[in-house]
């Protein structure tokens, strides 16, 4: 007992954050849908519960130099049961307020954890992309295209049309994640072999459609670039970044125009622009931008509702879906959301939580660009990986079932808390390694022993 103790950064850490990147996405992965995957994510959770209680006290120690977000998180979660009293109480069932407080609690402390071992958590998401190519390479060998008449064929064998396109969708997510897990490595040709194969990546996204990773993974790829011209001119920067969000409006705008007015489309044609074009151009209500309008009508019509939101769970039941559930069953309503996680905040939760929660997913982005320069490889990564999830949960995520997201919050946050515990320890930065500003601008809050 007392060698692993002794090495607990180089056994148990590295394990601990293995494990828990495999359960956040337990219910995700494909493969153990095929062997079982409810059973699997309780056993890697079970797992994961008892190697973060090895070493809960350094755990919690490390926790004090995020200080200054922990309690606007508990104040969003105790919104969070507000809202449920005052607005959802005898509509929804308690036990979906409390599957968010477990589940939600839970990949917190488990992302927080795994900010120990980094590189752990990129190899697993490099080992379940790897898995997926497999998968892939293999039913190409032996049955063609993955893509045929227009949809992403029954890869894994779920025989299930519905359940498999469901889950299919994340190939292109682990992919998006495996890229930028292997920029995240310090060997100067594994990040020159990903670079040469990103354009074969979006393309094969391209060809599965994988719209939200696509973009997601590109919005990971600038924000890695971008930081990098932030730490060295903050003015060019933010001039680069005003420029690219006008150019990224005004393409907006003119496609959305030209997708209203285009008579020419085919119909049978499924690739990405084509399916935005029909998706624009569609009546159907079960489309994102239907359901963000109806949304957002309902939001403003009922100000009575603005400061504390509808209650939790209440958007299935304007839908008339009924009320979603967790624990004991998850019922058909848990699968349907605003497709937005702050429009899904503003509905149900209200101005403030929206608030509270944007403060809360900013601070983990705002801190690392302060210390981008000290972030090493793995940590840089670490930040784009949850730049890309936070995208994904803006075009199709929802905050309740998110605990994917909860996890690359926390992950992120205790990169940039661990790296505040390093320069306290080492009474500052380095000469030649700080960026412009003092230590406590570079650290924030200091804790007192």
């Amino acid at each position: 007992m007392q060698t692993i103790l002794n090495n607990y950064s180089r056994i148990v850490a590295p394990l601990m954050a293995a494990t828990v990147t495999t359960a956040a996405f337990g219910k995700l992965f494909v493969p153990f849908y095929l062997i079982g995957s409810t059973a699997v994510f309780v056993a890697l959770t079970l797992a994961g519960v008892v190697l973060v209680a090895f070493d809960w006290r350094s755990i919690r120690d490390e926790a004090r130099y995020a200080n200054d977000i922990l309690p606007v998180i508990l104040l969003l979660y105790a919104l969070i049961v507000a809202s449920y009293l005052a607005n959802s109480l005898g509509r929804v069932p308690p036990t979906h307020l409390l599957g968010i407080l477990i589940f939600h609690g839970l990949f917190l402390v488990f992302g927080f954890a795994a900010a120990r071992a980094p590189k752990a958590v990129l190899a697993t998401l490099l080992a379940q992309a790897a898995i997926y190519l497999i998968y892939i390479i293999k039913f190409t060998i032996w049955f063609g295209d993955v893509m045929r008449g227009g949809f992403l064929q029954d890869v894994f064998g779920v025989r299930d049309g519905a359940l498999a396109i469901a889950l299919h969708q994340h190939i292109g997510m682990a992919l998006g994640l495996a890229v930028l897990a292997a920029l995240g490595f310090a060997s100067r040709w594994i990040r020159l072999a990903t670079i040469a194969a990103l354009p074969l990546v979006l393309l094969f996204m391209f060809h599965i459609g994988s719209r939200t990773a696509i973009v997601a993974l590109l919005c990971g790829l600038f924000f890695l670039s971008w930081a990098d011209l932030w730490s060295r001119s903050r003015k060019l920067a933010i001039a680069g970044l005003a420029a690219l969000v006008i150019c990224a409006a005004v393409a907006s705008g003119l496609f959305y125009q030209f997708a209203l007015h285009d008579r020419t489309v085919n119909a049978a044609a499924t690739d990405v622009v084509t399916r935005t074009i029909k998706e624009i151009q569609s009546d159907d209500p079960g489309f994102r931008l239907p359901i963000w309008e109806r949304s957002w009508q309902r939001i403003v019509s009922d100000p009575h509702h603005l400061l504390l939101g509808k209650g939790i769970g209440s958007f299935t039941i304007d839908e008339g879906l009924g009320p979603p559930d967790w624990l004991l069953r998850k019922t058909e309503a848990a699968s349907h959301s605003p497709h937005n996680i702050h429009l899904d905040m503003l509905y149900e939760s209200g101005i403030l939580g929206m608030l509270l929660f944007t403060i809360v997913a900013a601070f983990p982005i705002v801190v690392s660009l302060r210390n981008w320069k000290l972030l090493s490889a793995p940590e840089r990564s670490v930040i784009s990986m949850y730049i890309f999830w936070l995208i994904t949960e803006e075009i199709s995520g929802n905050f309740a079932f998110g605990y994917s997201f909860q996890f690359f919050l926390a992950l992120a946050i205790g990169v940039v808390s661990l790296k505040r515990k390093e320069l306290a320890a080492a009474g500052g930065p380095r000469k030649g390694l700080a960026p412009k500003g003092s230590l406590k601008e570079l650290t924030g809050p200091m804790i007192v022993h």
